[in-house]
């Protein structure tokens, strides 16, 4: 209980204030507690029985400069995703992975088809609803870490529960306490994000993405793979997650439970390994 205690130990109200003030990663304003989102459904759709976590069909997407990097598509694409399993998408520069997964993600929304979160069909939510949706389901990893350099890694890691979930700092420690210990930083974590190096940085970013206990978690080509594929691997086992990995290490070959290739906009193999 005092290792609990000493995590954040130091958040004041005006650092917890500060930490609320800013957004998330990826988190989209209208900030919406995770509580709100049944009374904000525009319609009620009808869960599937026994729906997979995770599912899209015939999505088609098209951009012509997507992150800058040119045009990319996606050309009716359909897949789904259970929990408990980490998945890898890979593929060359402008195949469609880091779209799709933006999509399925509901960072972007497609031209055509409709992603499905644990059955129900996304398409009907309204703008509100699908914020709320997001930032309870999911978390995420990018290439960059987000983190704010001036606070310490257990703040950077509590941020989403200050954030989202509304949390103060005694419901908060014993969560982050939880991920941190996962994620064999705790000892750090009284650490000041800017002065740390890449590996417990990665390290924080994962925890962070964690601790809201997330059914999803999508990873956009993030950086340290070789070091974080194992603890995504773990998370996937034991805690039922879905994850979804798009990058090109071949540690993704090593780590998933199944792996998805991409060209041009298409699917061309999706195997299990």
């Amino acid at each position: 209980m005092h290792r609990q205690k000493k995590c954040l130990q130091k958040c004041s109200q005006d650092r917890i204030q500060t930490l609320t003030r800013l957004r998330v990663p990826v988190e989209s304003d209208p900030l919406v507690g995770t509580h709100e989102y049944f009374r904000l459904l525009q319609k009620t759709p009808t869960p599937c029985t026994n729906p997979m976590k995770l599912s899209c069909q015939n999505i088609s997407c098209h951009r012509e400069d997507w992150n800058l990097q040119g045009a990319t598509q996606l050309n009716d694409v359909s897949t789904s995703f259970d929990g408990g399993a980490l998945c890898g998408l890979v593929g060359r520069g402008g195949c469609g992975k880091s779209l799709l997964l933006n999509v399925l993600g509901l960072l972007e929304l497609p031209d055509s088809g409709c992603v499905h979160v644990e059955g129900v069909d996304t398409s009907l939510l309204a703008p509100e609803a699908l914020t709320a949706l997001r930032n309870e389901s999911f978390g995420f990893l990018f290439s960059e870490t987000a983190l704010l350099p001036a606070f310490s890694i257990a703040e950077n890691v509590a941020m989403p529960l200050f954030r989202i979930c509304g949390m103060n700092p005694e419901e908060a420690q014993e969560r982050t306490m939880e991920v941190l210990d996962f994620c064999e930083i705790a000892a750090e974590g009284d650490s000041v994000a800017g002065e740390l190096e890449a590996l417990p940085m990665w390290r924080t970013v994962f925890a962070r993405a964690l601790v809201h206990r997330p059914k999803i978690l999508i990873a956009i080509s993030p950086r340290q793979e070789d070091d974080l594929l194992p603890l995504a691997r773990r998370v996937a086992e034991e805690t039922g997650v879905c994850i979804l990995w798009g990058g090109q290490s071949p540690s993704l070959l090593a780590h998933a439970h199944r792996l998805i290739r991409m060209q041009e906009g298409n699917i061309i193999e999706d195997q299990c390994l």
